[in-house]
């Protein structure tokens, strides 16, 4: 490595999306640390490869044709440390957000409090919340219980009970998860994590462990009025990696060259997001938009206070055809700068789910995504916004945004 007053290693970025995958490298040049190349492959995920690895590789060829400098040994194996002849790297990251969103049932007491912020804790992460499960819910007990298992969960979200609150209630929700997770065939069981009243923790373990992997993290909803996603956040982020492990060839091995550090792609974004809103004012809110193939993500931070939105159905990919769940086709139309027939405008959307590393072709057709994009800032701004802090002095419901 270069001398230099700075003080930092070799760094290869990889990033994994639904489309495209991609290799960057850095590195300390003339005594500042600087982007040097970057390679890039098709995202190997699908068929006929089924392993992200593949596009892993081809990126990283063509990131050392670039550079010049080798990065993979004889086996295809990452060379880490830098060898003395100057190959390899000190350090790699790696971010993903390719693959189906994560099937989430999330169980909680009530409706407005716990599953509710359950709900918002999902939303940070590529998933879809497909069953619901309440103190309250007016199905029977083997109802609900079928209901969890026909959902087919990679993950159950358990909360509930606020710090000292409600325990007898909990429990009766955890043996229906217990259950489920007993019901369910060994190699499909879901990731449980707990995020309800923490003094039943070592209850919920001891139930739970014991079926299905368990992750605990503080509670969500610790008072009636005050919400916590944060240390829950980073729960659901290893989750993530470890589903994504399991069922995608390529990504262990991807995530040993990090040191057990693969994240989700929206769980780094909104950490550059909530870093920016430390370094700004104070005063004011920071916003990041990252709208991609497989979905649009939202982060705003507000003095170190992160809001973050994953919509896996507002993606400019495979999901694109999820717009339409919203609203009409006009309120996309409304966006675009030209006469355009309804028809045509479907039919780009639908062909654009079938193929969507396709990239368009004529004015026309970048008027539409740029469109879509519009539509897509729209929708997930109005999803966060309710998150935002208030306006000094507002009423209650007034928030900064209006959309």
């Amino acid at each position: 490595m270069p001398t230099s007053l700075i003080d930092a290693d070799s760094l290869l970025a990889i990033d994994v999306g639904s489309v495209l995958t991609r290799a960057l490298l850095f590195d300390v040049v003339e005594g500042r640390y600087r982007f040097l190349a970057s390679g890039s492959a098709p995202t190997t995920a699908a068929s006929p490869y089924h392993d992200v690895g593949e596009g892993i590789r081809r990126a990283i060829d063509q990131l050392q044709e670039i550079s010049g400098r080798m990065l993979v040994d004889s086996a295809e194996h990452l060379i880490l440390p830098t060898a003395p002849n100057g190959s390899g790297v000190d350090s790699c990251v790696a971010i993903m957000s390719t693959g189906a969103p994560l099937r989430i049932a999330v169980v909680g007491l009530l409706d407005e409090v716990s599953i509710e912020s359950a709900v918002r804790l999902a939303a940070t992460t590529y998933s879809q919340v497909v069953e619901r499960v309440t103190l309250t819910d007016r199905r029977k007990s083997a109802s609900r219980l079928d209901a969890i298992i026909r959902s087919r969960p990679d993950v159950i979200i358990m909360a509930g009970g606020t710090e000292g609150g409600a325990s007898q209630s909990v429990l009766s929700l955890l043996e229906a998860v217990g259950l489920a997770c007993y019901l369910i065939p060994k190699e499909r069981r879901p990731v449980v994590l707990y995020t309800g009243n923490s003094r039943l923790a070592k209850e919920v373990e001891t139930s739970v462990s014991s079926l299905a992997r368990l992750f605990v993290a503080p509670n969500i909803r610790p008072a009636l009025e005050a919400e916590q996603l944060g240390p829950a956040q980073v729960q659901l982020a290893k989750i993530y990696r470890s589903v994504r492990s399991s069922r995608v060839p390529g990504v262990q091995e991807l995530d040993s060259w990090t040191g057990g550090r693969l994240l989700p792609t929206a769980s780094a974004f909104g950490r550059v997001i909530c870093f920016l809103s430390k370094v700004y004012d104070p005063t004011k809110g920071v916003l990041g938009v990252d709208i991609g193939a497989s979905a649009t993500v939202l982060a705003a931070a507000f003095g170190g206070d992160l809001k973050l939105g994953v919509y896996p159905d507002l993606g400019l990919g495979t999901h694109v055809t999820g717009f339409l769940q919203y609203g009409s086709l006009e309120d996309i139309a409304r966006w675009l700068p030209v006469e355009m027939d309804e028809a045509d405008l479907r039919n780009y959307i639908y062909n654009k789910a079938i193929s969507p590393g396709s990239l368009p072709d004529s004015p026309e057709a970048l008027a539409i995504e740029q469109a879509l994009a519009r539509r897509a800032m729209q929708i997930g701004l109005r999803k966060l916004a309710s998150s935002f802090p208030r306006k000094a002095g507002a009423p209650a419901g007034t928030y900064i945004p209006s959309f």
